[in-house]
């Protein structure tokens, strides 16, 4: 069977999930998926989308390790084979720790509060905690550039800070792209079930991060232009562990990695 999908607005959302969270988990595990209209104005989504990558563009792309002192940066992944999981990505990373993002922390406030809520043992995460301190808060934007932008299948990492995923819509499905985009399946071999149709920018996807999931190629066969703001784009307030040892510092894993994935045909 497919997915239900539960498009809901903003008010009713947050009316529900501080009404009854114990309800809210009970729909997301079954697995179901909420697509909360308008929680952020598209407009301004759009552009601020649009100010990310013309930043990024005045600075080679890098990559630093989650230590303290990490700086924001941009890395683009293409078909990295050490990834823990592939795929044809440019992300731009800002930490939560730095004065200079307070305003952007501040922006998407209300859905680290829903992560923070949802925290079993009550811990509240600052978002300006530093990499020594273990889970820090991040805003990725990640765009899958047109002509072959992807992320394998895989699952997320699932506990006490990312009881859902939490995808914030920052492209229109068929005007800035037109193919792929976002699947999810019940189970590991299951039926895929394409979101983006559902969704439009400043629409939050709100999904559980244990099932399997990723990004079909997006418009596919024209050959990837890095330097072009072109293809689907998301936007991922989160809390992620920095690079310090820690037991619950957990990777995402592939599908095709995993023991009971199917084999490829």
């Amino acid at each position: 069977m497919p997915f239900k999908v539960n498009t809901v607005s903003r008010a009713e959302f947050l009316r529900d999930f501080y009404a009854d969270s114990a309800a809210f988990m009970r729909v997301i595990n079954a697995p179901e998926i909420f697509v909360v209209k308008g929680f952020y104005p598209g407009a301004e989504i759009l552009a601020m989308r649009d100010r990310i990558f013309n930043k990024g563009a005045q600075t080679a792309p890098a990559w630093h390790p989650l230590y303290d002192g990490c700086p924001d940066f941009h890395r683009i992944h293409d078909d990295y084979e050490k990834a823990y999981v592939k795929g044809k990505i440019h992300v731009f990373y800002h930490h939560g720790y730095y004065p200079e993002n307070a305003e952007l922390m501040g922006y998407f406030d209300e859905i680290f509060r829903l992560k923070n809520h949802l925290a079993d043992d009550g811990r509240g995460f600052d978002t300006r905690r530093i990499p020594s301190q273990g889970l820090i808060a991040r805003v990725n934007f990640h765009q899958y550039p047109s002509g072959g932008g992807y992320q394998a299948e895989h699952i997320d990492p699932h506990g006490v800070h990312a009881r859902i995923q939490t995808l914030v819509v920052a492209s229109e499905f068929g005007r800035e792209f037109h193919s792929g985009g976002l699947f999810a399946r019940e189970k590991i071999g299951g039926e895929k079930f394409y979101v983006d149709s559902y969704t439009e920018p400043g629409d939050l996807i709100v999904l559980s991060p244990a099932i399997p999931h990723g990004v079909d190629p997006v418009d596919s066969g024209a050959g990837i232009d890095w330097k072009s703001p072109n293809g689907r784009w998301i936007v991922l307030p989160l809390f992620v562990w920095s690079d310090y040892p820690h037991p619950d510092n957990i990777k995402p894993v592939e599908v095709e990695k995993t023991p009971c994935a199917p084999k490829s045909r």
